[in-house]
């Protein structure tokens, strides 16, 4: 089953194995039948997104009570970070796994409480810059670069048509498959649609930018289509990034600083904390929005972008 599972998570995935996700979501199944506690996590995530299953929130909490109860660790860690009752999360994250603990911590969940976000707080008009600070916990943030350690890969910059490696980039990435982002970034993204007022579909995959000793992004632009030549994978999306959320993921880092040169205005959120920008205004690319960030100086930074498109992404 260990193995019928790990297989089914490549090929829902396509990661170092062909995408073939009605494959790997029949495996998984199977799996959770013959009561393989990572293949129920796994299924769980599936029935969050409503990926190549129905989707359904109750059973996608139900299957990571069964997770925990199995001893996936999967299942146990996210049903700590979700669950509404401290104290019950307090003795799990303590050693206690007792079966009734986690079935007392998914009766406590609290979807609607958990995605909806405070209201952010803008600060410039010109580009349009909001804060969203403590929109995530350090637990999560922790959570999140854990499931990018040893997958990240020297990023390349996308110019609306073939993607090339530039001295201008110099960090390294992770990109999330709907698989690898577990229950807690399907959340994650909901809550960022309502901080944003803006729609999940419209969403690429969110991705993990690291940034080592020295690593920096020079002042860029993340719009993509130049109004004349459609890309994607058939040739013919003409959307465009309309903003860009990013969210810390640690601190105790020197230098880094995100810089808007065009304005004047710098940020260095703290753990946990997320800043969004407009790419475009009226319709086009917006030029006050040029933005990079400085190199490190001492530590390391990792930080969760999450870019947004003006219409439902289809590239």
């Amino acid at each position: 089953m260990r193995a019928a599972t790990a297989l089914a998570t490549r090929l829902l995935s396509g990661r170092e194995a062909p995408f073939e996700p009605e494959e790997g979501a029949s495996l998984i199944r199977k799996a959770v039948e013959q009561g393989d506690a990572q293949a129920m996590a796994v299924l769980a995530t599936l029935k969050g997104a409503g990926a190549w299953t129905d989707q359904s929130w109750p059973e996608s909490l139900d299957l990571l009570q069964r997770a925990a109860e199995g001893g996936a660790d999967e299942g146990r860690s996210q049903l700590i970070m979700l669950a509404q009752d401290q104290p019950a999360a307090a003795r799990a994250r303590d050693g206690d796994s007792a079966p009734s603990l986690w079935r007392d911590l998914r009766q406590s969940v609290d979807l609607e409480k958990w995605v909806t976000p405070q209201a952010p707080r803008q600060v410039f008009d010109w580009p349009k810059i909001w804060l969203a600070e403590n929109f995530a916990t350090a637990e999560l943030c922790g959570w999140l670069i854990g499931r990018g350690l040893g997958k990240f890969r020297p990023s390349m910059m996308f110019d609306g048509q073939k993607s090339r490696f530039l001295a201008t980039r110099t960090c390294s990435d992770f990109a999330f498959t709907v698989v690898e982002g577990g229950v807690m970034l399907l959340l994650l993204r909901i809550r960022i649609g309502l901080v944003t007022s803006l729609h999940v579909d419209q969403m690429e995959p969110p991705q993990i930018f690291h940034y080592a000793l020295g690593q920096e992004i020079k002042p860029h632009f993340d719009s993509l289509y130049d109004q004349k030549h459609p890309y994607g994978r058939e040739g013919n999306y003409q959307g465009d990034r309309l903003a860009t959320f990013l969210m810390y993921l640690n601190d105790g880092y020197e230098g880094g600083v995100l810089e808007f040169p065009r304005v004047g205005f710098s940020y260095k959120g703290k753990t946990g904390d997320g800043i969004f920008f407009a790419s475009m205004r009226e319709g086009k690319a917006d030029r006050q929005s040029l933005h990079g960030a400085g190199p490190i100086t001492e530590g390391e930074k990792y930080i969760l972008s999450q870019w947004i498109h003006d219409r439902p992404f289809a590239a």
